[in-house]
């Protein structure tokens, strides 16, 4: 069964270069399930990043602010990065594009996943840290 939806998948792939009907697309999807795909499939986002335009999917992410915030919560770092840093122009352009006001969420994303990955229990919060010097 997995395996004809992955073909349906591909077929519906090709239909739906259309930048309004990814838009449309995303606002339905489950971020956990994009992540999933991502976090398995590391080569081929890393392999499809070099054909997709920046701008465009800047621009679909700007239409879908809360996908991108929740997506980023389920991707695993460690598979992202090996994509992107094989893909660094089109990161690049890619925030360049995007909605200035989405970054702070996507840096605060990434800020609070680095804290509980690298929470140690008994250190001293940063505050804390911060007053006693």
């Amino acid at each position: 069964m997995s395996e004809l939806l992955k073909s349906l998948g591909r077929a519906l792939g090709k239909m739906a270069n259309n930048e309004s009907l990814l838009s449309g697309i995303m606002s339905g999807i489950d971020p956990r399930v994009v992540a999933r795909a991502v976090n398995e499939n590391g080569r081929l986002i890393s392999e499809t990043l070099k054909h997709l335009e920046p701008e465009a999917l800047a621009s679909i992410i700007n239409d879908n602010p809360d996908f991108l915030a929740k997506l980023m919560k389920s991707l695993d770092a460690k598979a992202l990065s090996k994509a992107l840093n094989k893909n660094q122009r089109f990161l690049v352009q890619f925030v360049e594009n995007m909605d200035p006001n989405l970054l702070p969420r996507m840096a605060n994303t990434l800020l609070n996943k680095i804290r509980k990955a690298s929470y140690r229990p008994g250190l001293a919060p940063l505050d804390e840290m911060r007053e006693s010097a």
